[in-house]
């Protein structure tokens, strides 16, 4: 009877495993999609609305997906903002600096 019930314990524990990594990639997921527009336009909301957090990691997501687009730029400096307003400082400056090495004619 022992080993009966380690098996269910054992398929129990990769049920809720596996239930949290379907939690993690849907959420991920939603922003898969997007354009570059719809990113931006979500990020500035968020950062309108003072939620600093969300408005960085889309800052961020539009950055990595669309490096060379029209919103890229105005979204680094947008995103140093952001994490000086989210009292991110080294964050904030490093932002500032990277925005500095890729456009240094701005």
């Amino acid at each position: 009877m022992r080993p009966a019930i380690f098996i269910f314990f054992l398929a129990a524990c990769m049920s809720l495993l596996a239930a949290c990594g379907a939690l993690d990639r849907k959420e991920e997921d939603e922003t898969l999609g997007w354009s570059a527009a719809e990113l931006y336009d979500a990020a500035r909301e968020a950062l309108e609305l003072e939620n600093y957090k969300t408005a960085i990691e889309l800052y961020e997501k539009l950055e990595t997906r669309h490096p060379f687009g029209q919103f890229a730029q105005q979204a680094l400096l947008e995103s140093a903002y952001a994490q000086h307003k989210d009292k991110e400082p080294d964050a904030a400056i490093a932002a500032a600096d990277r925005f500095i090495k890729l456009y240094p004619r701005h």
